[in-house]
Protein backbone atom coordinates (compact mmCIF):
# COMPACT_ATOMS: atom_id res chain seq x y z
CA UNK A 1 0.00 0.00 0.00
CA UNK A 2 2.99 2.29 0.80
CA UNK A 3 4.41 2.24 -2.90
CA UNK A 4 0.06 2.61 -4.03
CA UNK A 5 0.57 5.64 -2.10
CA UNK A 6 3.20 6.85 -3.21
CA UNK A 7 2.31 6.34 -7.10
CA UNK A 8 -0.33 8.43 -5.90
CA UNK A 9 1.37 11.63 -4.68
CA UNK A 10 3.64 11.30 -8.02
CA UNK A 11 0.98 11.22 -9.93
CA UNK A 12 -0.70 14.28 -8.59
CA UNK A 13 2.49 16.46 -7.83
CA UNK A 14 2.59 15.87 -11.81
CA UNK A 15 -0.80 17.38 -12.18
CA UNK A 16 -0.79 20.52 -10.10
CA UNK A 17 1.17 23.04 -10.61
CA UNK A 18 4.69 23.25 -9.22
CA UNK A 19 5.00 25.29 -5.89
CA UNK A 20 7.11 28.07 -7.64
CA UNK A 21 4.37 28.99 -9.68
CA UNK A 22 1.89 29.13 -7.32
CA UNK A 23 0.81 32.25 -5.78
CA UNK A 24 -1.02 31.84 -2.45
CA UNK A 25 -1.18 34.02 0.25
CA UNK A 26 -2.20 34.17 4.13
CA UNK A 27 -1.97 37.74 6.05
CA UNK A 28 -3.18 39.20 9.41
CA UNK A 29 -3.86 42.50 9.78
CA UNK A 30 -4.14 43.25 13.46
CA UNK A 31 -3.63 46.65 15.09
CA UNK A 32 -5.26 49.28 17.45
CA UNK A 33 -9.21 47.18 17.71
CA UNK A 34 -8.69 46.03 14.21
CA UNK A 35 -7.82 42.51 13.71
CA UNK A 36 -8.41 40.33 10.17
CA UNK A 37 -7.18 37.37 8.60
CA UNK A 38 -7.21 37.41 4.75
CA UNK A 39 -5.92 35.06 2.03
CA UNK A 40 -5.31 34.79 -1.92
CA UNK A 41 -5.44 31.23 -3.81
CA UNK A 42 -3.79 31.29 -6.71
CA UNK A 43 -3.25 28.62 -8.85
CA UNK A 44 -1.40 30.55 -11.66
CA UNK A 45 -3.25 28.77 -14.65
CA UNK A 46 -6.28 27.95 -13.98
CA UNK A 47 -9.10 29.53 -11.72
CA UNK A 48 -10.17 27.04 -9.45
CA UNK A 49 -14.49 27.71 -8.36
CA UNK A 50 -15.09 27.18 -4.60
CA UNK A 51 -17.76 26.22 -2.44
CA UNK A 52 -18.61 27.92 1.34
CA UNK A 53 -19.80 25.35 3.82
CA UNK A 54 -21.68 26.18 7.32
CA UNK A 55 -19.87 23.52 9.03
CA UNK A 56 -22.28 22.39 12.39
CA UNK A 57 -20.93 21.91 15.94
CA UNK A 58 -22.15 18.59 17.58
CA UNK A 59 -21.85 16.42 14.76
CA UNK A 60 -20.19 12.55 14.50
CA UNK A 61 -17.11 12.31 11.83
CA UNK A 62 -15.18 9.71 10.67
CA UNK A 63 -11.20 10.62 9.36
CA UNK A 64 -10.39 10.09 5.68
CA UNK A 65 -6.68 9.29 4.75
CA UNK A 66 -6.06 10.10 0.75
CA UNK A 67 -5.42 6.88 0.19
CA UNK A 68 -8.74 5.96 1.61
CA UNK A 69 -10.35 8.02 -0.50
CA UNK A 70 -8.62 7.99 -3.95
CA UNK A 71 -7.63 4.31 -4.48
CA UNK A 72 -9.31 1.41 -5.87
CA UNK A 73 -8.02 -0.89 -2.58
CA UNK A 74 -9.05 1.72 0.08
CA UNK A 75 -6.11 1.04 1.84
CA UNK A 76 -4.60 2.72 5.37
CA UNK A 77 -7.80 3.86 6.82
CA UNK A 78 -7.91 6.50 9.68
CA UNK A 79 -8.94 5.40 12.96
CA UNK A 80 -10.08 9.08 13.89
CA UNK A 81 -13.32 10.18 14.94
CA UNK A 82 -14.90 13.32 16.73
CA UNK A 83 -18.06 15.23 17.46
CA UNK A 84 -17.38 19.06 16.13
CA UNK A 85 -18.02 21.32 19.47
CA UNK A 86 -17.39 24.03 17.26
CA UNK A 87 -19.45 25.33 14.23
CA UNK A 88 -17.14 26.82 11.43
CA UNK A 89 -17.30 28.52 8.30
CA UNK A 90 -14.73 27.60 5.46
CA UNK A 91 -13.84 27.60 1.69
CA UNK A 92 -13.38 24.30 0.17
CA UNK A 93 -12.66 22.59 -3.33
CA UNK A 94 -13.67 18.95 -3.13
CA UNK A 95 -16.65 18.98 -1.38
CA UNK A 96 -17.55 18.45 2.93
CA UNK A 97 -15.45 18.68 5.22
CA UNK A 98 -12.29 19.13 2.65
CA UNK A 99 -11.34 22.78 3.26
CA UNK A 100 -8.81 25.08 1.85
CA UNK A 101 -9.56 26.91 5.01
CA UNK A 102 -11.82 28.88 7.10
CA UNK A 103 -12.43 29.88 10.61
CA UNK A 104 -14.71 28.48 13.37
CA UNK A 105 -17.10 30.21 15.98
CA UNK A 106 -14.31 30.41 18.48
CA UNK A 107 -12.53 32.62 16.30
CA UNK A 108 -9.83 29.85 15.40
CA UNK A 109 -8.63 30.25 11.69
CA UNK A 110 -6.62 28.33 9.75
CA UNK A 111 -5.29 27.94 6.02
CA UNK A 112 -2.77 26.06 3.34
CA UNK A 113 -0.21 27.33 1.58
CA UNK A 114 1.19 24.62 -1.13
CA UNK A 115 4.78 23.91 -1.08
CA UNK A 116 7.06 21.51 -3.23
CA UNK A 117 7.02 17.52 -2.58
CA UNK A 118 10.76 17.81 -1.23
CA UNK A 119 10.44 20.90 1.52
CA UNK A 120 7.14 18.60 2.84
CA UNK A 121 7.57 15.85 5.22
CA UNK A 122 4.67 15.25 7.33
CA UNK A 123 5.52 13.30 10.70
CA UNK A 124 5.54 9.78 10.37
CA UNK A 125 5.25 8.11 14.25
CA UNK A 126 4.39 4.69 14.71
CA UNK A 127 1.00 4.83 16.70
CA UNK A 128 -0.12 8.35 15.41
CA UNK A 129 -3.59 7.88 13.74
CA UNK A 130 -3.52 9.44 9.98
CA UNK A 131 -5.77 11.83 8.14
CA UNK A 132 -6.31 13.43 5.29
CA UNK A 133 -4.58 16.90 4.98
CA UNK A 134 -7.64 18.72 4.06
CA UNK A 135 -9.54 16.88 6.49
CA UNK A 136 -7.01 17.85 9.21
CA UNK A 137 -7.87 21.53 8.91
CA UNK A 138 -11.50 20.71 9.51
CA UNK A 139 -10.88 18.57 12.36
CA UNK A 140 -8.97 21.50 13.67
CA UNK A 141 -11.95 24.03 13.55
CA UNK A 142 -14.44 21.33 14.79
CA UNK A 143 -12.50 20.96 17.96
CA UNK A 144 -9.98 23.91 19.60
CA UNK A 145 -10.03 27.21 19.73
CA UNK A 146 -6.17 28.00 20.34
CA UNK A 147 -3.35 27.59 18.00
CA UNK A 148 -1.45 25.28 21.14
CA UNK A 149 -4.60 23.05 20.15
CA UNK A 150 -4.04 23.33 16.78
CA UNK A 151 -0.51 22.74 17.27
CA UNK A 152 -0.57 19.87 18.93
CA UNK A 153 -2.80 18.09 16.65
CA UNK A 154 -0.18 18.54 14.07
CA UNK A 155 2.04 17.01 15.84
CA UNK A 156 0.07 14.14 17.19
CA UNK A 157 -1.18 13.22 13.88
CA UNK A 158 0.08 12.28 10.36
CA UNK A 159 -1.14 13.90 7.83
CA UNK A 160 -1.68 12.44 4.58
CA UNK A 161 -1.69 13.88 1.20
CA UNK A 162 0.43 16.35 -0.40
CA UNK A 163 2.78 18.89 0.28
CA UNK A 164 0.67 21.53 2.21
CA UNK A 165 1.86 23.94 5.50
CA UNK A 166 -0.29 26.12 7.71
CA UNK A 167 -1.08 29.45 8.84
CA UNK A 168 -2.94 29.42 12.22
CA UNK A 169 -4.24 32.25 14.50
CA UNK A 170 -6.98 32.55 17.00
CA UNK A 171 -9.36 35.14 18.29
CA UNK A 172 -7.17 37.50 19.88
CA UNK A 173 -4.71 37.66 17.08
CA UNK A 174 -2.06 35.03 18.07
CA UNK A 175 -1.26 33.35 15.04
CA UNK A 176 2.14 30.60 13.92
CA UNK A 177 3.19 28.85 10.68
CA UNK A 178 3.35 25.34 11.02
CA UNK A 179 5.91 23.63 8.90
CA UNK A 180 6.48 20.12 8.55
CA UNK A 181 10.16 19.27 7.76
CA UNK A 182 12.40 15.76 8.36
CA UNK A 183 9.16 14.27 9.46
CA UNK A 184 8.23 16.66 12.68
CA UNK A 185 6.20 19.73 12.66
CA UNK A 186 8.32 22.99 12.73
CA UNK A 187 6.44 25.98 14.36
CA UNK A 188 7.25 29.65 13.92
CA UNK A 189 5.48 31.78 16.61
CA UNK A 190 5.87 34.98 18.52
CA UNK A 191 9.38 36.59 18.45
CA UNK A 192 9.81 33.90 15.81
CA UNK A 193 7.52 35.05 13.42
CA UNK A 194 8.38 38.85 12.60
CA UNK A 195 5.55 39.15 9.61
CA UNK A 196 2.58 37.67 10.49
CA UNK A 197 2.05 35.65 6.40
CA UNK A 198 2.94 32.53 5.05
CA UNK A 199 3.14 32.24 1.41
CA UNK A 200 4.46 29.19 -0.77
CA UNK A 201 7.82 29.16 1.23
CA UNK A 202 9.30 27.28 4.37
CA UNK A 203 8.89 30.34 6.89
CA UNK A 204 12.60 29.62 7.89
CA UNK A 205 13.53 30.79 4.32
CA UNK A 206 11.12 34.05 3.98
CA UNK A 207 12.95 35.11 6.92
CA UNK A 208 16.55 34.69 5.64
CA UNK A 209 15.64 36.01 2.38
CA UNK A 210 13.95 39.30 4.06
CA UNK A 211 17.40 40.08 5.82
CA UNK A 212 18.78 41.61 2.38
CA UNK A 213 15.69 44.20 3.04
CA UNK A 214 15.25 47.39 4.67
CA UNK A 215 13.10 46.65 8.10
CA UNK A 216 14.82 43.33 8.33
CA UNK A 217 18.58 44.09 8.74
CA UNK A 218 19.30 44.95 4.86
CA UNK A 219 19.75 47.83 2.75
CA UNK A 220 17.40 47.00 -0.02
CA UNK A 221 14.29 49.49 -0.68
CA UNK A 222 11.23 47.64 -0.54
CA UNK A 223 9.55 48.35 -4.02
CA UNK A 224 6.06 47.28 -3.69
CA UNK A 225 5.58 46.97 -7.78
CA UNK A 226 8.68 44.80 -7.48
CA UNK A 227 8.02 41.37 -8.67
CA UNK A 228 11.15 39.93 -7.33
CA UNK A 229 10.75 41.52 -3.89
CA UNK A 230 9.23 38.48 -1.38
CA UNK A 231 5.39 38.78 -0.46
CA UNK A 232 6.92 38.16 2.88
CA UNK A 233 8.28 41.15 2.78
CA UNK A 234 5.88 43.41 1.14
CA UNK A 235 3.33 42.46 3.81
CA UNK A 236 5.44 42.84 6.51
CA UNK A 237 5.89 46.95 5.05
CA UNK A 238 2.33 47.11 5.08
CA UNK A 239 1.41 45.92 8.19
CA UNK A 240 3.54 48.83 9.53
CA UNK A 241 2.20 51.31 7.77
CA UNK A 242 -1.29 50.49 8.26
CA UNK A 243 -2.99 53.39 10.15
CA UNK A 244 -6.25 52.41 12.34
CA UNK A 245 -7.85 55.28 10.75
CA UNK A 246 -8.36 53.88 7.66
CA UNK A 247 -10.91 51.21 6.85
CA UNK A 248 -9.41 48.00 7.93
CA UNK A 249 -11.25 45.44 5.23
CA UNK A 250 -10.52 48.03 2.49
CA UNK A 251 -6.81 48.07 3.64
CA UNK A 252 -6.74 44.01 3.77
CA UNK A 253 -8.50 43.79 0.63
CA UNK A 254 -5.40 45.95 -0.37
CA UNK A 255 -2.47 44.08 0.74
CA UNK A 256 -3.75 40.83 -1.13
CA UNK A 257 -3.74 43.17 -4.57
CA UNK A 258 -0.82 44.12 -4.08
CA UNK A 259 1.20 40.50 -3.40
CA UNK A 260 -0.59 38.71 -6.24
CA UNK A 261 2.22 36.87 -8.82
CA UNK A 262 1.30 36.62 -12.35
CA UNK A 263 -2.59 37.38 -12.50
CA UNK A 264 -5.15 37.98 -10.30
CA UNK A 265 -5.95 35.67 -7.56
CA UNK A 266 -8.89 32.94 -7.81
CA UNK A 267 -10.07 33.86 -4.50
CA UNK A 268 -9.53 36.55 -2.23
CA UNK A 269 -11.04 35.99 1.31
CA UNK A 270 -10.96 38.43 4.13
CA UNK A 271 -12.38 37.66 7.90
CA UNK A 272 -13.06 40.79 10.11
CA UNK A 273 -12.61 38.84 13.27
CA UNK A 274 -13.87 41.91 15.51
CA UNK A 275 -17.29 42.38 13.44
CA UNK A 276 -17.64 38.48 12.65
CA UNK A 277 -18.14 39.41 9.05
CA UNK A 278 -16.70 37.53 5.32
CA UNK A 279 -15.61 39.05 2.67
CA UNK A 280 -14.68 37.69 -0.81
CA UNK A 281 -14.22 38.07 -4.47
CA UNK A 282 -13.00 35.77 -7.15
CA UNK A 283 -11.73 35.95 -10.77
CA UNK A 284 -14.40 35.49 -12.28
CA UNK A 285 -16.25 38.12 -10.69
CA UNK A 286 -14.57 40.87 -9.10
CA UNK A 287 -17.59 42.31 -7.26
CA UNK A 288 -16.55 42.30 -3.36
CA UNK A 289 -19.41 39.92 -1.54
CA UNK A 290 -19.96 39.70 2.18
CA UNK A 291 -21.72 38.24 4.73
CA UNK A 292 -22.03 37.84 8.81
CA UNK A 293 -20.60 34.65 9.86
CA UNK A 294 -20.50 35.37 13.41
CA UNK A 295 -24.38 34.99 13.76
CA UNK A 296 -24.85 31.62 11.36
CA UNK A 297 -27.08 28.92 12.66
CA UNK A 298 -24.36 26.43 13.79
CA UNK A 299 -26.64 24.12 15.65
CA UNK A 300 -26.70 20.58 13.81
CA UNK A 301 -30.73 20.65 14.50
CA UNK A 302 -30.44 22.10 10.99
CA UNK A 303 -28.57 21.28 7.25
CA UNK A 304 -25.64 22.10 6.30
CA UNK A 305 -25.45 24.98 4.20
CA UNK A 306 -23.24 25.65 0.92
CA UNK A 307 -22.79 28.93 -1.25
CA UNK A 308 -21.07 28.85 -4.51
CA UNK A 309 -18.10 31.17 -4.67
CA UNK A 310 -18.25 32.49 -8.21
CA UNK A 311 -21.81 33.73 -7.12
CA UNK A 312 -22.58 37.00 -9.84
CA UNK A 313 -24.58 39.05 -6.96
CA UNK A 314 -22.57 41.47 -5.38
CA UNK A 315 -23.15 43.08 -1.76
CA UNK A 316 -24.94 41.06 1.15
CA UNK A 317 -25.33 37.63 0.25
CA UNK A 318 -25.68 36.04 3.38
CA UNK A 319 -29.29 35.06 2.31
CA UNK A 320 -28.24 32.91 -0.61
CA UNK A 321 -27.10 29.74 0.90
CA UNK A 322 -28.53 27.04 0.09
CA UNK A 323 -29.05 23.13 1.97
CA UNK A 324 -26.48 21.05 1.08
CA UNK A 325 -26.73 17.34 -0.63
CA UNK A 326 -24.09 15.10 -1.96
CA UNK A 327 -25.80 15.49 -5.25
CA UNK A 328 -25.04 18.82 -5.25
CA UNK A 329 -21.59 18.14 -4.17
CA UNK A 330 -20.87 15.73 -6.95
CA UNK A 331 -21.93 17.91 -9.40
CA UNK A 332 -19.47 20.64 -7.79
CA UNK A 333 -16.59 18.42 -7.46
CA UNK A 334 -16.93 16.85 -10.85
CA UNK A 335 -16.92 20.41 -12.71
CA UNK A 336 -13.41 20.87 -11.68
CA UNK A 337 -10.94 22.24 -14.32
CA UNK A 338 -8.84 18.95 -13.05
CA UNK A 339 -6.60 16.99 -15.27
CA UNK A 340 -7.57 13.53 -16.34
CA UNK A 341 -5.08 11.88 -14.90
CA UNK A 342 -6.00 12.85 -11.45
CA UNK A 343 -9.06 11.54 -11.33
CA UNK A 344 -7.56 8.27 -12.14
CA UNK A 345 -4.54 8.20 -10.63
CA UNK A 346 -5.48 5.71 -7.50
CA UNK A 347 -7.20 3.13 -10.35
CA UNK A 348 -10.23 4.45 -9.76
CA UNK A 349 -12.67 6.12 -12.94
CA UNK A 350 -13.96 10.20 -12.30
CA UNK A 351 -17.38 9.10 -11.45
CA UNK A 352 -16.33 6.88 -9.00
CA UNK A 353 -13.65 8.71 -7.16
CA UNK A 354 -16.04 12.24 -7.44
CA UNK A 355 -18.66 9.74 -5.72
CA UNK A 356 -16.26 8.94 -2.91
CA UNK A 357 -15.27 12.80 -2.58
CA UNK A 358 -18.87 13.56 -2.20
CA UNK A 359 -20.13 11.00 0.02
CA UNK A 360 -17.28 10.44 2.25
CA UNK A 361 -19.21 11.47 5.10
CA UNK A 362 -21.56 8.79 5.09
CA UNK A 363 -19.21 6.58 7.09
CA UNK A 364 -20.56 8.49 10.29
CA UNK A 365 -23.60 6.72 10.02
CA UNK A 366 -21.55 3.22 10.76
CA UNK A 367 -23.02 2.46 14.25
CA UNK A 368 -19.82 0.54 15.23
CA UNK A 369 -18.36 3.66 15.31
CA UNK A 370 -20.79 5.51 17.12
CA UNK A 371 -19.79 3.44 20.76
CA UNK A 372 -20.68 6.81 22.56
CA UNK A 373 -24.98 6.54 21.70
CA UNK A 374 -26.99 4.44 23.88
CA UNK A 375 -28.43 4.91 27.85
CA UNK A 376 -25.25 4.61 30.07
CA UNK A 377 -26.11 4.43 33.62
CA UNK A 378 -24.35 4.45 37.19
CA UNK A 379 -25.46 2.07 39.83
CA UNK A 380 -28.01 2.74 42.46
CA UNK A 381 -26.76 4.17 45.94
CA UNK A 382 -28.36 1.38 47.41
CA UNK A 383 -31.01 -1.70 46.13
CA UNK A 384 -34.26 -0.57 44.26
CA UNK A 385 -33.05 3.35 44.10
CA UNK A 386 -32.92 5.04 40.69
CA UNK A 387 -29.33 4.74 39.21
CA UNK A 388 -27.02 7.29 40.32
CA UNK A 389 -26.66 8.48 36.81
CA UNK A 390 -28.23 8.11 33.95
CA UNK A 391 -26.59 9.45 30.70
CA UNK A 392 -28.74 9.04 27.24
CA UNK A 393 -27.06 9.87 23.74
CA UNK A 394 -28.30 9.73 20.44
CA UNK A 395 -26.51 10.64 17.16
CA UNK A 396 -29.56 10.70 14.03
CA UNK A 397 -28.24 11.40 10.57
CA UNK A 398 -24.48 13.15 12.66
CA UNK A 399 -26.45 14.85 14.92
CA UNK A 400 -25.26 14.07 18.24
CA UNK A 401 -27.91 15.03 21.19
CA UNK A 402 -28.24 13.87 24.49
CA UNK A 403 -29.90 14.17 28.22
CA UNK A 404 -28.82 13.87 31.97
CA UNK A 405 -30.57 12.66 34.39
CA UNK A 406 -29.53 12.32 38.44
CA UNK A 407 -31.57 10.10 40.85
CA UNK A 408 -31.13 12.91 43.64
CA UNK A 409 -33.64 15.13 41.26
CA UNK A 410 -31.52 18.00 41.04
CA UNK A 411 -31.27 17.25 37.07
CA UNK A 412 -34.08 15.00 34.95
CA UNK A 413 -33.87 14.78 31.39
CA UNK A 414 -31.49 17.50 31.03
CA UNK A 415 -29.94 18.35 27.65
CA UNK A 416 -26.15 18.18 27.44
CA UNK A 417 -24.50 21.18 25.83
CA UNK A 418 -21.02 21.68 23.49
CA UNK A 419 -20.46 17.75 23.13
CA UNK A 420 -17.01 17.00 22.00
CA UNK A 421 -15.07 13.37 21.81
CA UNK A 422 -11.86 13.47 20.56
CA UNK A 423 -10.52 9.89 20.03
CA UNK A 424 -12.15 8.29 23.29
CA UNK A 425 -12.73 11.39 25.40
CA UNK A 426 -16.35 12.79 25.44
CA UNK A 427 -16.89 16.09 27.32
CA UNK A 428 -19.87 18.12 28.10
CA UNK A 429 -21.75 20.60 29.90
CA UNK A 430 -25.14 20.74 31.89
CA UNK A 431 -27.08 22.98 34.06
CA UNK A 432 -28.21 22.34 36.90
CA UNK A 433 -31.36 23.65 37.91
CA UNK A 434 -31.86 23.15 41.46
CA UNK A 435 -28.26 24.54 42.45
CA UNK A 436 -28.68 26.88 39.23
CA UNK A 437 -25.06 26.35 38.32
CA UNK A 438 -23.30 24.30 35.43
CA UNK A 439 -21.70 21.55 35.77
CA UNK A 440 -18.50 19.93 33.73
CA UNK A 441 -18.50 16.45 32.52
CA UNK A 442 -14.97 14.64 31.06
CA UNK A 443 -15.65 10.95 30.38
CA UNK A 444 -13.55 8.27 29.03
CA UNK A 445 -15.00 5.80 27.06
CA UNK A 446 -13.57 1.87 27.30
CA UNK A 447 -14.99 -1.49 26.71
CA UNK A 448 -19.02 -0.47 27.14
CA UNK A 449 -18.09 1.65 30.50
CA UNK A 450 -18.15 4.90 30.82
CA UNK A 451 -15.48 6.58 33.12
CA UNK A 452 -17.16 10.33 33.96
CA UNK A 453 -15.68 12.61 36.27
CA UNK A 454 -17.78 15.79 36.97
CA UNK A 455 -17.22 19.11 38.25
CA UNK A 456 -19.08 22.61 39.14
CA UNK A 457 -17.65 26.16 38.38
CA UNK A 458 -14.90 25.42 41.44
CA UNK A 459 -14.91 22.01 42.53
CA UNK A 460 -14.81 18.31 41.75
CA UNK A 461 -18.17 16.73 42.46
CA UNK A 462 -17.24 12.86 42.28
CA UNK A 463 -16.42 10.27 40.09
CA UNK A 464 -18.79 7.78 38.31
CA UNK A 465 -18.61 4.45 36.47
CA UNK A 466 -21.51 4.30 33.92
CA UNK A 467 -22.71 0.92 31.88
CA UNK A 468 -24.73 0.68 28.42
CA UNK A 469 -27.51 -0.75 28.50
CA UNK A 470 -27.77 -4.39 27.29
CA UNK A 471 -23.66 -4.53 27.74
Amino acid sequence: MKKVLFAILVALLAVLPAADLAACSTIKLQKGSELLYGHNLNNNGSDIPGMIFVNKRGVFKTGRTWSELATRQGGDPSTLRWISRYGSLTFNTFGRDLPDGGINEAGLYIWEMGLGGSDVAYPRHPGLPRLNQMQWMQYVLDNFATIDDAVNAARAIELDGWGWHFFVGDGEGNCAAIDFVDNEAVVHRGAEMPVAGLFNALYSLEVERSRYFKGHGGLWDIDMKDIRVPRYVKIGQLQRDYDPRQDAVEYALMMLDAIYVNEVADWSVVFDVRRGRAYFRTSWNRAVKSFDYKNLDYSAATPVRVLNIDIREAGDVGGLFKDYSHELSAAFIASLPIPKGFWEMGGLNKEELVGRLARHTEGAADPARQDFAGTWQAAPAAPGEEPRWQLKISCARGAVSGTITNARGFVRDTPIEQISLTGNELRFVFRSAREEQYMFAKAALAGGMIKMGLAGIQDPLGDYELKKEGK
